[in-house]
């Protein structure tokens, strides 16, 4: 059974450095002190994004004296998050500097026609392949499905010429397979396994494995099925996938939610036959992957069918998007409007303020669900009433004949980031809300919406001791 070890930040962060200096650049490597003599014989091994074009021998041995700067230069991505998820803000994890791609369903280009479908819990390597293309560092299908992808190069070296060449790529695939389980699931899967002229890979060992840290770091994980074993390329192509899987059981979390939160790491450290000697020898991370366990009472399998330590919920914490349309016919086009206006044309919007600025529609101004202060969501409703009462009449509901209205508020009431902010936060500037009528059954439809949407993404209550937990943005068709 696979027994990550939980790695903190001060331990991680040192071992980062060394792994960044292996990995940010194929490492190129300097010829051994005995480079020049007959029998110096060499491994220089590169990391690259998956699917990358990689020089073949023959080109290499072309350039002569030159072949080094055949190689590619990789992006780092030793040690980092996807730039979408979100991480405890004590957890210091750096963020890749490149977007992740991401599926339309969490992007919002495809229209739901007031309703929100259940997210893909699954995700293969083709889709996985498809999604790094264009050397990506993550993709990500869902909350509940996201992954990574490393391929490794080996250049064999002989009187400090390449005489060689393998490689092979990694991908590991994060998932939460069920709706009701808490179960997160690792997949490894190694792939494209290739090799040219003269290599010694039925001695090259292949050591895989990975470090989880959570917060809170006390909380115990369960753990099932396996990372691969140390072994040589050659039999780790003949049996090339395995499968781990981990969960933590309630009770462990912080906050009302009892929220626990995870980052794991993946690494591969190669080791050459004698007499091959490598520059590079040590770990290589592929990256942090993500995870989430909670228990909210308002979301779903909050009793784990009377089976106590099996409710709440997985998810893989990274920002949705919350899709509108303002097409002919979509029933919440009048909200999907408003939000467009709100966003683009805010001088134009009530309450009046030169400086409106809403959040909500990139990564940098994102929302966050306001869901245990009840109080709060209430003051937010009456800051977007009176301003509707303000500049459309305290008749404003039943002004226009034969369409009953409801006043519409973005940020909705629902998030931290809603029309009384101010109230609650001193720093944050008055007025930085829009609300307008807008008739009722759009304003149904939009909230409805954002309820299933909010429901299907497992998305918390934004803040847990000072964390930033949970978030999502926004999108109009």
């Amino acid at each position: 059974m696979f027994m990550p070890k939980v790695l903190d930040y001060r331990a991680w962060r040192g071992r980062a450095l060394v792994a960044l200096a292996t990995a940010a650049m194929i490492s190129v490597g300097l010829p051994s002190a005995a480079a020049d003599s007959d029998s110096s014989v060499e491994v220089v091994y590169s990391t690259l994004p998956a699917g990358v074009p990689v020089p073949s021998l023959g080109a290499l041995q072309a350039m002569g004296s030159g072949w080094k700067a055949g190689l590619p230069v990789r992006e780092t991505a030793a040690g980092k998050l996807p730039r979408e998820a979100i991480a405890p803000a004590r957890s210091g994890l750096p963020k890749a500097s490149t977007p992740s791609f991401l599926s339309d369903e969490m992007t919002g280009r495809v229209p739901f026609a007031a309703t929100y479908p259940e997210p893909p819990r699954t995700m293969t390597k083709d889709e996985c392949k498809k999604g790094l293309q264009g050397g990506r560092l993550f993709a990500v299908k869902s909350r509940y499905a996201m992954c990574t992808g490393t391929q490794f190069v080996q250049t064999w070296m002989q009187r400090g010429r390449p005489v060689g060449q393998s490689s092979f790529t990694l991908w590991v695939i994060d998932t939460v397979p069920k709706k009701n389980d808490r179960t997160v699931q690792i997949r490894y899967l190694f792939t494209d396994f290739k090799k040219a002229s003269t290599t010694r890979t039925g001695g090259l060992k292949i050591d895989t494995d990975g470090d989880v840290t959570t917060w809170p770091k006390q909380a115990a994980r369960k753990y099932g099925g396996q990372v691969p074993p140390v072994q040589s390329f050659d039999a780790l192509k003949a049996k090339p996938e395995y499968i781990h899987t981990m969960l933590v059981e309630p009770g462990q979390g912080t906050g009302k939610d009892d929220i626990v939160q995870m980052a794991y790491e993946p690494f591969v450290k190669l080791t050459f036959p004698s007499p091959y000697t490598s520059p590079n020898t040590g770990r290589v991370s592929v990256g942090f992957l993500t995870g989430r366990w909670d228990t909210a009472s308002y979301l779903f399998n909050k009793t784990g069918g009377g089976k106590p330590k099996k409710k709440g919920g997985a998810t893989l914490p990274v920002v949705p998007t919350l899709p509108y349309s303002s097409k002919t016919g979509a029933p919440e086009r009048a909200v999907a409007q408003h939000l467009r206006d709100a966003h683009t044309k805010p001088g134009g919007t009530k309450p009046v303020n030169a400086r409106k600025a809403v959040p909500g529609f990139d990564l940098k101004h994102t929302l966050h669900r306001l869901q245990h202060d009840d109080a709060r969501v209430q003051a937010n409703r009456r800051a977007a009433i009176a301003t509707c009462v303000k500049h459309w009449g305290p008749n404003y509901a039943t002004s226009v004949p034969g369409v009953p209205r409801e006043c519409d508020e973005y940020p909705f009431a629902s998030t931290y980031e809603g029309a009384a902010r101010s109230k609650y936060d001193g720093k944050k500037p008055k007025d930085n809300f829009s609300a307008r009528p807008l008739p009722r059954s759009d304003n149904g439809a939009g909230g409805n919406i954002l309820k299933i949407f909010m429901d299907r993404n497992r998305i918390l209550d934004g803040f847990s001791s000072g964390d930033d937990v949970d978030a999502y943005i926004v999108s109009i068709s």
